[in-house]
């Protein structure tokens, strides 16, 4: 029997050694994650799996061992019984971590930016507990399996990164991509990144991350708004005389990122920083893998 090298004992060390630093982010992550229901990407196709998916009636070239004869008794003809195709799928996480995603109200418990974060390293946990692969949009290690690709996830999500939105990389066709941030830019520039990316055949899911005083401007009187991690400033004198007309604006900005989305053929999810990160990990996740539709449900946006 082969014995492994003094360099792989010093690796798997090193790996154990990671592990047991989790940061508590991901640790966090991974408790959430742990609620949610797990299971395989279905593909709608038939092929090798274990979930059922339909039957046939039986025909030339197929063996005998696929005869359902349980089903086949219960008619007049011969029935194939068909397992859906299952295969892994790569999903990539990206999440804004820039200034202005520090914001925090007196309203919600978090900032934006660790929301985000949260909710990317629960996705991918999911998704490497389901084995598949994981990467991190915009990192420069490829993706990959189980845990040291999920800690390598986790190592790039949780580093402050201001390049603004993620560009097209080297995603696989039929891969799918989880963008998560406030979506605050000009709706062009938002148009152009996810175009590159949708144009490279990927799959994309955004979830727009929105602190609840960015949606009803809760404050009265004389406020100076400064700008997160820019020089912008601006002081009102009755904020409470802005807050119908920034409602609007915040309003249509948003109905029009749901369009652009839309029109991408794209998902679309708002999340609130007030709300528990649970209500939006489940239903997003079977959006992403496509269980909604195998099963027949929805998912609100």
């Amino acid at each position: 029997m082969a014995q492994a090298s003094p360099d792989t004992h010093r690796l798997a060390q090193k790996g154990e050694g990671a592990s047991l630093a989790l940061p508590p982010m991901l640790v966090r992550a991974e408790k959430i994650a742990a609620t949610v229901i797990l299971g395989v990407h279905g593909r709608r196709a038939a092929g090798p799996g274990e979930t059922f998916w339909q039957y046939r009636p039986y025909g030339f070239g197929d063996s005998t061992q696929r005869i359902d004869w349980h089903k086949s008794a219960q008619a007049d003809r011969v029935f194939i019984r068909e397992n859906e195709w299952e295969s892994a799928n790569t999903l990539w996480v990206w999440c804004n971590t820039g200034p202005r995603m520090a914001f925090r109200s007196h309203l919600a418990p978090e900032t934006k930016r660790e929301r985000a974060q949260l909710l990317a390293l629960a996705l991918a946990s999911l998704a490497a507990r389901a084995h598949e692969r994981i990467g991190a949009l915009g990192s420069p290690r490829a993706p990959g399996y189980g845990r040291l690709a999920l800690l390598r996830v986790a190592e790039w999500v949780g580093q402050i990164h201001d390049a603004g939105l993620p560009s097209a990389g080297a995603q696989q066709r039929r891969a799918a991509c989880v963008l998560i941030s406030d979506f605050l830019e000009p709706l062009d520039e938002v148009r152009a990144r996810l175009s590159a990316i949708a144009a490279a055949g990927v799959t994309g899911h955004v979830v727009q991350i929105a602190d609840p005083a960015e949606e009803t401007l809760p404050y009265d009187g004389r406020i100076e708004f400064l700008g997160m991690g820019s020089p912008l400033k601006y002081l009102a004198k009755k904020t409470e005389a802005l807050r119908e007309d920034y409602i609007a604006a915040y309003r249509a900005h948003r109905d029009g990122l749901r369009q652009l989305t839309r029109g991408l053929g794209w998902s679309f999810t708002l999340h609130r920083t007030d709300e528990t990160p649970a209500s939006v990990l489940l239903p997003l996740h079977l959006r992403i893998s496509g269980a909604e539709h195998r099963h027949g449900g929805r998912v609100s946006a």
